[in-house]
């Protein structure tokens, strides 16, 4: 089993069945194994793949800080901590999980992520 497919089976965003598309459910046509056409194989990498991730929610955020709406530069952060998962697949690149801060917003949230964990 791939890496995609196994983390398909646990995915909350995903609708695996068999000879259904992994991301969306519908039939898969034939010559295609997990997804029905593209769309639905790059919105998985895009919450699953930490570099498409990361550009999606710069997009989508218009490239401002969702806290100050500051400019550039910006920074992609995980609103639950990811834990050295960047170099993974895993759900916790899904987009939902993501805001873009500049770098003092960024700076300021991690700090205090900190002194939460060592209280």
């Amino acid at each position: 089993m791939t890496k995609s497919a196994a983390l398909t089976a646990v995915c909350a965003l995903a609708r695996p069945a068999a000879g259904a598309c992994s991301w969306c459910g519908t039939p898969v046509p034939k010559g295609r194994r997990m997804w029905c056409r593209d769309r639905c194989a790059t919105a998985f990498w895009k919450n699953h793949w930490w570099s498409r991730a990361r550009r999606a929610a710069k997009r989508r955020d218009k490239y401002a800080c969702v806290r100050c709406g500051g400019g550039r530069p910006i920074e992609v952060n995980h609103i639950v901590p990811c834990l050295g998962a960047h170099g993974t697949l895993s759900c916790a690149h899904h987009l939902e999980n993501l805001e873009t801060l500049c770098v003092a917003c960024h700076r300021a949230h991690t700090a205090a992520a900190r002194s939460n964990i060592s209280s």
